[in-house]
């Protein structure tokens, strides 16, 4: 028998807890603040990004935007932009205006983000990072058969 002790850590003052749920249900991938902002985004197993504002007592969605052909696995928002980057599941990356929430257009499809000799699909988008050269560009794209991409 193997006992363990488990600890709950509570961070912040008294009163900042908040409690927020998609009225959906669904499940929450991930989840991006908006540094400075009292803002936050998640994005849902529905394949939804919610943004909402906490800058009010109940916090609140603002803003929503559903994907419809692709499945949402990864989001990245470089600090203090404007552009929200989203991975789907087709390899793919999807550019969101944060201000706007509008999808901007600009899509990094897989096939132009890997090298031309590969010719094999890479999977789904797993991971998405700052350049650590560019500052406020991002560069690194990762996805589920190992291959790592820079533009």
């Amino acid at each position: 028998v193997r006992i363990l002790d488990f600890y709950c850590v509570r961070l912040g003052r008294p009163g900042v807890d908040c409690y927020c749920q998609h009225e959906s249900g669904a499940a929450v991938l991930q989840l991006q603040f908006l540094i400075n902002e009292g803002a936050l985004v998640s994005a849902s197993s529905d394949d939804t990004l919610h943004l909402w504002n906490l800058r009010q007592k109940r916090p609140a969605i603002l803003h929503s935007l559903k994907f419809n052909r692709e499945r949402i696995t990864y989001c990245h928002l470089p600090f203090q932009s404007k552009w929200l980057y989203v991975g789907t599941e087709r390899g793919n990356t999807h550019i969101v205006n944060i201000e706007s929430f509008i999808l901007s257009g600009y899509v990094i499809m897989w096939n132009k983000a890997i090298e031309l000799s590969t010719k094999t699909h890479p999977g789904p988008v797993v991971h998405l990072s700052d350049s650590p050269r560019d500052e406020g560009k991002v560069s690194m794209l990762s996805y589920s058969h190992f291959c790592f991409a820079r533009f």
